[in-house]
């Protein structure tokens, strides 16, 4: 089934390792771009969708009756299944219990937190707005709201952070009874702050050890704490994985609504453009996307790097062979001979998976398929 992304592009203030596409202090566009994004929907009026998810950026820097514009547009012109997932990502600072009030009032029944760590000194060096009491208090002002699935995200091999630290932050989510936690490595962009200072020599981050060293750390005490690791930095209580970014790893078809929003529709995939220009120039159909048709070798190779990255399911070897009429031995046979050989891999009748060992290199493990 068909999901849906909308891209919100504005933030208060752009953080320190933040290499996505938002604008600080451009909020004056907000009804602007409100405007393009019904226009866009049109194009797709009818379509149905059992995941919404609305991402940036940070969506709840919109005033509330904007966000609540897009989201009765969305009703207007999808046709929304009886059980479908609707998510907001939010900023702890931006929204309070009204703000989530009103977003669950319209429909809106998860909610994706943007913690990274309940660490202060953490949270400054990140360049993030708000302290982990406030943290604390956007997910209980979901949950007074009435919105019950929760998730939050957290970051490790930040700077200032120790193992102690690290396992303090896990351990203050765990205890606020979240549905779901996405936990990433910092990733250092270029030509961002963060990038800028460890250059320089002003920051130290984690080595490759140690970045292991908090993976474990962190795989270790959430399924202590009954969360299932289902991809390989998503974990959530049982029934309660991310149904829209599901749809990514196993390349179920989405449409991308908004500045810089991707979509995989038909086959292909497109690219909205970045600028607000460029994107209002293809909502009035002045302008194309950037497209190009998926090749069968490039869908082969996705489907692999992509299914892999689910840990708890893995690839189906009967899928691969519905999905493409052809046996996965005869594509990748050598490949999965030499990874399983290496304990990379590991196939359990219809399934293959990557190992703990495999997951520590996934990377290099998924570059075999490319």
């Amino acid at each position: 089934m068909n999901g849906l992304y909308i891209h919100i592009p504005f933030c208060l203030k752009k953080c320190a390792y933040c290499d996505f596409v938002s604008y600080e202090n451009r909020l004056a566009e907000g009804e602007n771009y409100v405007n393009a994004l019904l226009l866009e929907m049109k194009a797709y009026k009818g379509t149905a969708v059992d995941t919404v998810y609305i991402g940036g950026g940070t969506p709840t820097v919109l005033p509330p009756h904007l966000l609540i514009r897009i989201l009765l547009g969305v009703k207007e012109n999808f046709i929304i299944l009886p059980d479908a997932e609707i998510t907001v990502e939010a900023n702890p600072g931006t929204c309070d219990g009204a703000y989530f009030e009103k977003l669950r009032q319209i429909g809106v029944n998860r909610v994706s937190l943007g913690v990274q760590s309940f660490v202060d000194e953490e949270l400054k060096a990140l360049g993030r707005i708000h302290s982990a009491k406030e943290a604390k208090m956007a997910v209980q002002s979901a949950k007074d709201a009435g919105i019950l699935n929760v998730s939050l995200d957290l970051m490790f091999s930040i700077p200032l952070q120790t193992k102690e630290s690290f396992l303090y932050s896990i351990n203050e989510a765990i205890g606020l009874q979240p549905t779901h936690i996405s936990s990433y490595s910092l990733i250092v962009c270029e030509n961002t702050p963060i990038e800028q200072a460890v250059s320089q020599g002003k920051l130290l981050l984690p080595d490759e050890d140690e970045d292991r060293d908090f993976y474990a750390l962190l795989v270790e005490t959430l399924e202590e704490a009954g969360y299932e690791r289902y991809e390989i930095s998503n974990f959530s209580k049982p029934g309660k994985e991310a149904r829209h970014n599901t749809k990514y790893w196993t390349r179920e078809p989405y449409i991308g609504l908004g500045a810089a929003a991707h979509s995989f529709w038909e086959g292909r995939r497109f690219e909205n453009p970045s600028s607000f220009s460029g994107y209002y120039a293809v909502c009035r159909k002045e302008k194309e996307r950037v497209g190009e048709a998926i090749t069968e070798k490039d869908a082969m190779a996705e489907f692999m790097f992509l299914g892999l990255r689910m840990t708890k399911e893995g690839i189906s070897k009967q899928e691969f062979l519905r999905v493409f009429g052809v046996l996965i031995d005869e594509i990748y046979g050598k490949q999965l001979e030499k990874l399983c050989r290496l304990g990379l891999l590991e196939e359990e009748n219809d399934r293959i998976r990557l190992t703990e060992r495999g997951i520590d290199v996934s990377n290099g493990v998924f570059c075999e398929f490319v």
